[in-house]
């Protein structure tokens, strides 16, 4: 006759494994799979909500610091571009690729600020860094994101060798780099737009805005 404790720790060493097995599996898709990092996003843009994570405009530790201008892009449509051709107005330039998870998580906050400040002195210059720009140009599309999205098509001066995305850059009319932000951040809010009108001004050296 089966000892009824050892049938217990059976079963309940059973659903320990199926417990581990599925939260591994969990852990892969999330992890390792194109619609994980769609999950992932939306996780992310959760906490992007919550105001938690403000975008860095630290102006003062940045300033003086001048931008390399020498960086040419295509669109996806294959319009070329030099960044020395917006010179004289702020500059968003945002370093994204479809794999980046908290790259999809504040891609919605940078098109409502797009939505509302594209009609100002204000260009904004999304750059994918996927292998395939078609990719891109389908997530972009099915998204309905109407932002102004570009590619390298030449050498990356070392300024922009991005090396954790996303990462943003805004550049003075001055020709300044105004701040730097490394990782996502909610750039749809009062305090981000103030700054990005403060660089708009005469004065290069704009006050700090209250979030």
């Amino acid at each position: 006759m089966t000892d009824p404790s050892t049938k217990e720790k059976s079963t309940s060493r059973k659903k320990s494994i199926l417990t581990w097995g599925l939260m591994v599996a969990v852990f892969l898709f999330i992890r390792y799979t194109d619609q994980g990092t769609v999950v992932q996003g939306w996780l992310q843009q959760g906490l992007l909500y919550t105001g938690i994570m403000q975008a860095d405009v630290r102006y003062a530790e940045t300033n003086n610091v001048p931008a390399n201008f020498d960086l040419e892009l295509l669109s996806f449509e294959g319009e070329p571009l030099s960044l020395e051709s917006l010179r004289g107005q702020t500059i968003f330039v945002n370093f994204w690729a479809t794999w980046c998870a908290p790259c999809l998580a504040e891609m919605p906050f940078i098109q409502n600020l797009y939505e509302d400040l594209k009609d100002e002195n204000i260009a904004f210059v999304l750059i994918s860094t996927d292998d395939d720009v078609e990719t891109a140009k389908r997530f972009v599309e099915a998204k309905g994101y109407t932002l102004p999205m570009y590619r390298y098509s030449g050498n990356v001066p070392e300024m922009y060798a991005v090396r954790s995305l996303p990462t943003t850059y805004v550049i003075s009319p001055s020709g300044q780099m105004a701040t730097v932000h490394f990782g996502m951040a909610n750039y749809d809010t009062k305090g981000f737009r103030d700054f990005l009108r403060q660089t708009m001004t005469v004065d290069p050296t704009p006050t700090l805005p209250t979030p």
